[in-house]
């Protein structure tokens, strides 16, 4: 049985990372109305992040920056988020969810569990204007098991330096708007955060 101290260094942590950093995200994606047809890949981060409480469901949240979602059986504490990608233009083909991260040290933070996550894509996404809720999400998470990505983020909190992955294409469906949601699946305990900065946050990545 682990000590109280230490289930309790690494969410100590976490929260002092998160009172240092600001909540409000910047612009990240400038919309194009078309693709130039060159055959290059672009990048676009996630322009919104919005933290769910499932447990909470009509608790509503404004944007944040960075990402964070965590389960615990035992507490049943269960935070989700939900990402918008903006500034995809029409004519995108390939996208694929990703996620990156530019400094170990400092980045992620993994805790109390492992780091695999699940993403579906989303059909569509709430009013923003009161901040956003799981409830108000809830509609619009139709994809499913066959639809589910996974993310796996054990051990980031360990790399010496910055390491870029992809879910590959297939997984996300293109638009001009990508909303997509991550959660800890119920089977294994985990806290996971993940520090935005110019290189590392949750993207994806299309071709044109």
């Amino acid at each position: 049985m682990p000590s109280l101290t230490t289930l309790l260094t690494p969410l100590t942590a976490l929260l002092a990372l998160a009172k240092a950093l600001p909540t409000k995200p910047a612009s990240i994606a400038v919309r194009n109305t078309t693709c130039t047809g060159t055959g290059s890949t672009t990048r676009v981060y996630a322009s919104e992040l919005y933290t769910l409480f499932p447990t909470d469901p009509d608790l509503s949240s404004p944007a944040v920056q960075d990402f964070h979602v965590q389960y615990n059986n035992q507490t049943n504490l269960t935070i989700s988020q939900a990402a918008h990608f903006s500034g995809l233009p029409s004519g995108a083909t390939g996208c694929a969810f990703g996620w990156s991260q530019d400094d170990a040290s400092v980045g992620v933070l993994v805790a109390g569990g492992d780091g695999l996550l699940a993403g579906r894509q989303l059909s569509g996404f709430p009013d923003t204007t009161e901040g956003v809720s799981a409830a108000a999400v809830a509609p619009f998470d139709t994809a499913g098991a066959d639809g589910e990505f996974h993310t796996e983020f054990t051990g980031w909190d360990r790399e010496v330096k910055g390491t870029y992955h992809s879910s590959g294409p297939g997984k996300i469906t293109c638009a001009e708007d990508v909303f997509v949601i991550i959660e800890k699946p119920r089977t294994t305990n985990g806290n996971v955060f993940l520090k935005r900065t110019a290189g590392a946050g949750l993207f994806i990545d299309y071709i044109c």
